[in-house]
């Protein structure tokens, strides 16, 4: 009953903190067709790809930021290949772009490789100044993508104190789910073959019933970028014994380090409620940032893949 506790506790943690990067982030306020049922059961589907990437991390043995972007990777299209779809094109963006907005320009590199990883270890790093420079810096992106919003036909658009109220509740979460995460023990998780077998079979059911037949193409495109993924892991794993940077979280949450995470809503209302009286809307927030991340997303990727290939036994 213990085991299966912490196991419920890292990754319904997991899949907080990759919805809260995914979802609240990505569209930064609480919307008018929002209810919370429907973000409940957006958080029980990002732990369950959360429980898939644990599984990934842990089995193939990846132990840094680059191979974890393998990972990041997978997450990415599972969650939009699979399940939004929006890999196979979007009205907002032409395929093949969308490959690499938003799987492996946001999904990777920002919810598991900052919000996740990153974040998780500077919550343990007994230095302050690191958990507080990363809170700054993720409550600037937040506030200034949230403008981007304001843009939109029709616009997207909340009061200052709602939406200092919606990411502040929402960041208080975040806390939480770090504070899960480590009372699950990632150092010690050992996902079975029937749990991760179960978890595959609703990914590759939902892929073949549903997905496959909305959109055709998905079995021409999603199972080679999947295969690629595997080959690059699959060479890591069989040039390494054992261990996984899951062994980095073995360390406990600095407490006094949570209180940094209050600079998240606070700097994204400062930015956001100020600039949203006295700017008019930023047509080209959203163009410019998705440019620049999947730039950036791309350049994170092939470095992880050359990584992969530099591996040696």
């Amino acid at each position: 009953m213990t085991a299966l506790l912490r196991a419920a506790a890292l990754v319904l943690g997991t899949g907080y903190v990759l919805a809260f990067f995914s979802e609240s982030v990505f569209w930064s306020v609480w919307r008018a067709e929002d209810a919370l049922a429907g973000r409940a059961l957006t958080w029980l589907l990002y732990s369950l790809f959360g429980y898939l990437t644990l599984a990934v991390i842990r089995h193939f043995r990846l132990r840094d930021w680059q191979e974890l972007l393998l990972a990041g990777a997978f997450f990415g299209w599972v969650c939009e290949g699979v399940y939004a779809m929006t890999v196979f094109g979007d009205p907002s963006m032409p395929f093949p772009l969308t490959i690499v907005w938003t799987a492996l320009a946001w999904h990777a590199p920002l919810s598991l490789l900052i919000g996740w990883y990153a974040l998780g270890l500077a919550l343990r790093d007994a230095d302050l100044r690191a958990v507080s420079l990363l809170s700054l810096g993720i409550g600037l992106f937040w506030g200034i993508w949230a403008l981007g919003w304001l843009a939109e036909a029709p616009p997207v658009a909340v009061p200052p104190l709602d939406f200092l109220l919606h990411a502040s509740a929402t960041t208080a979460g975040l806390a939480v789910a770090h504070l899960a995460i480590a009372a699950g023990a990632p150092d010690r998780f050992a996902p079975s073959r029937l749990g991760v077998g179960l978890a595959g079979l609703v990914v590759v059911a939902f892929f073949t019933v549903v997905t496959v037949p909305a959109v055709p193409m998905a079995i021409l495109v999603l199972p080679p970028l999947i295969g690629l993924l595997w080959l690059m892991a699959r060479r890591i794993r069989a040039r390494r014994r054992e261990g996984s940077l899951l062994a980095q979280f073995a360390t406990p949450i600095q407490v006094r380090n949570l209180a940094a995470l209050a600079l998240i809503p606070i700097t994204a209302s400062a930015v956001y409620g100020p600039a949203s009286f006295a700017l008019p809307p930023l047509g080209f927030v959203h163009p410019l940032f998705a440019a620049l991340t999947s730039l950036v997303g791309v350049a994170l990727f092939a470095r992880s893949l050359r990584a992969a290939l530099r591996v040696r036994a």
